[in-house]
């Protein structure tokens, strides 16, 4: 989000509002995900610095409740306690909030307690509300425009992993051969893929090894040498 500003008074103001109704959510699903970089029994190659094994494996409950801009865009107006400014990029995400009274999902614009309607064909339906008949804009959203008209919005999914499920997010990296032998770096990540610093490991193999073996992997060394590797991941 470029940039976001929100002006407000100490004083409401009302009269013909828009209704919105909160807490209607898109139904969810359970995925299993499983992203590998490699084909067991499928032979590879590896640089130094390159990961031998990257995997992300969880359960996530899948909902369709986001929405992405498509292009850049400005929605602005309102008076007072109502006024709105929102600058925003192709790419930005707004989370689904529930539905107004035409039926058509609406979107909160993060810090602030407004919220914008998207219609059948995905561009602003001309609505801005809060959660709270008090504090919406009078005569729904008619205060306000949105820049360019045609703005429209692309229906995205969010995941959540379900932590009791397990979760995997981690990698080897083929670090070279020095004079302890062969090296490989082990690191964990986040759900973010953000590194985890206290979950990493250096390990360390007989530069003649035929075989890696690491928690539930096992890699056949075709061969190696100080610049690459190459193996085979016969099972994970």
């Amino acid at each position: 989000m470029r940039s976001l500003a929100v002006l407000i008074s100490l004083f409401v103001i009302s009269g013909c509002t828009t209704a919105v109704k909160m807490g209607e959510r898109p139904p969810s699903s359970i995925e299993n995900v499983d992203v590998k970089n490699y084909v067991l029994d499928e032979p590879t190659t590896a640089y130094v610095g390159d990961p031998v094994v990257v995997r992300k494996s969880y359960k996530a409950v899948v909902r369709k409740d986001l929405y992405k801009a498509n292009n850049d865009f400005l929605l602005q107006g309102g008076l007072a306690s109502t006024s709105l400014h929102l600058d925003a990029a192709a790419g930005d995400k707004f989370r689904v909030a529930g539905t107004n009274e035409l039926g058509h999902p609406v979107l909160r614009i993060p810090g602030t307690i407004f919220m914008f309607g998207v219609d059948k064909n995905r561009q602003w339906d001309q609505t801005v509300m809060s959660p709270s008949f008090w504090t919406s804009p009078v005569g729904s959203g008619n205060q306000y425009t949105m820049s360019p008209a045609d703005t429209t919005f692309t229906p995205v999914e969010s995941r959540t992993p379900v932590s009791e499920a397990g979760y995997l997010n981690h990698e080897l990296v083929f670090t070279g051969v020095g004079s302890n032998g062969l090296s490989l770096l082990y690191r964990e990540y986040t759900f973010e893929d953000m590194a985890r610093s206290a979950f990493k490991q250096e390990l360390v193999y007989p530069k003649d090894t035929d075989e890696i073996r690491f928690r539930s992997y096992r890699l056949e060394v075709i061969s190696v040498s100080p610049s690459e590797l190459k193996y085979i991941v016969r099972s994970d």
